[in-house]
Formats: C-alpha cells, sequence, structure tokens
C-alpha cells in the first residue's frame, strides 16, 4: 500500500506542477492569488520509538489578505520506528497519509524574498499503531518559520523550520523537529 501511495503522490504532483507552470503568471502575496508547491521533508523525533520521519506531497492554497495565505497540505508519511524489546519487532517503517490546513503570515515581503510564519492543524492516518503504543489516526498540529527566494517571476524556492505534534501528549505521541523543502508556484 505503500508504495501505491507514493506513485499515486508522485503522479499527482507531477501533474500539478506542469499545470501550475502554464498556469503561472507572476509572483505575487495579494489577495486572490493561488499557489502550488510540491514538498518534501524531513524530521528527527523526540519518541524513543520513533527514529525519523520523511514526508513527501503538496499544498495548494490561496491569500486570503496580502501576506496573509490559507494552504491545505497533504502528506505521505515514511516513519521509521526504532526496534523495540516489549513488541519484539526488529523496528518497521511505517506509511501514512496526513492532510493538515495551514494559516501562513508573510511578515517581511521584498521583491527577492520573503519571511513567514505558520500555523495549522490536522490529522495523521497511518497503516499501523504509531508509535508501538499508539494508534493508527492521530490529530496535528503544527508551527513553522521559513522563508521564500523568488527564483522567476512565478516560482520561488521554500525552506520552512517546523515542529510539528501527531496524538496525545504523552509517550503515546510524537513531537517531530525538523523541515521541509518547497518549489512553490503562483498563478
Amino acid at each position: 500500500m505503500n508504495a501505491v501511495l507514493k506513485k499515486g503522490f508522485f503522479i499527482t504532483l507531477t501533474l500539478a506542477v506542469v499545470m501550475a507552470a502554464g498556469l503561472a503568471q507572476a509572483k505575487s502575496l495579494d489577495a486572490g492569488t493561488v499557489y502550488l508547491e510540491p514538498k518534501v521533508g524531513f524530521y528527527a523525533n523526540s519518541n524513543s520509538h520513533v527514529s525519523s520521519v520523511f514526508t513527501y506531497g503538496g499544498e495548494a492554497g490561496y491569500f486570503v489578505a496580502p501576506q496573509l495565505s490559507l494552504g491545505a497540505e497533504v502528506l505521505g508519511y515514511s516513519i521509521e520506528q526504532k526496534k523495540s524489546s516489549t513488541t519484539q519487532s526488529n523496528g518497521d517503517t511505517i506509511g501514512g497519509v496526513g492532510a493538515s490546513a495551514i494559516l501562513r503570515y508573510h511578515f517581511v515581503d521584498t521583491q527577492s524574498m520573503s519571511l513567514f510564519g505558520g500555523i495549522g492543524l490536522g490529522g495523521l492516518f497511518a497503516d499501523q499503531k504509531v508509535p508501538y503504543n499508539g494508534h493508527e489516526s492521530l490529530f496535528s498540529q503544527l508551527a513553522e518559520v521559513g522563508f521564500n527566494v523568488f527564483l522567476a517571476d512565478p516560482v520561488s524556492f521554500q525552506i520552512a523550520g517546523r515542529w510539528q505534534h501527531f496524538g496525545e501528549y504523552s509517550n503515546k505521541g510524537l513531537d517531530n523537529w525538523g523541515g521541509n523543502a518547497a518549489i512553490k508556484f503562483v498563478f
């Protein structure tokens, strides 16, 4: 199932990038601007049962006011769980899909770059319990800071540092610390 999800996300992102490249017009953080960004991320984790998290997917969004955007992010997750003596497991790679709504404010906007902060809520749906003593469906919260470097009128490169929490605030939850990189197309 994880391979099917990866192929589906790859095909969707490829089509989205091709379509966005044809529709893109100009760099803008103005109200009414639509954006699309394929992205990948890597995160360390504070839970003793999880070693790392890799993400891949994309986000589509809309600037509801100047410099203020609302985005819908869908990511595939590859979660590396550590060997556990309590479950006799050798460590597993868990697949999952997550969706989040993200509110982002670009507090610095120049001709060549922008700086932003964002918050979001969503969920993660995994094919096994995450962590071993956790759940397959987890509520998520996130906070991030980052920047865009405008490469051409319709295209920018985005880097964001992110904290993302899944599940309970106990040893059954995950605190991910890391970041993601994206290519943003505006149109």
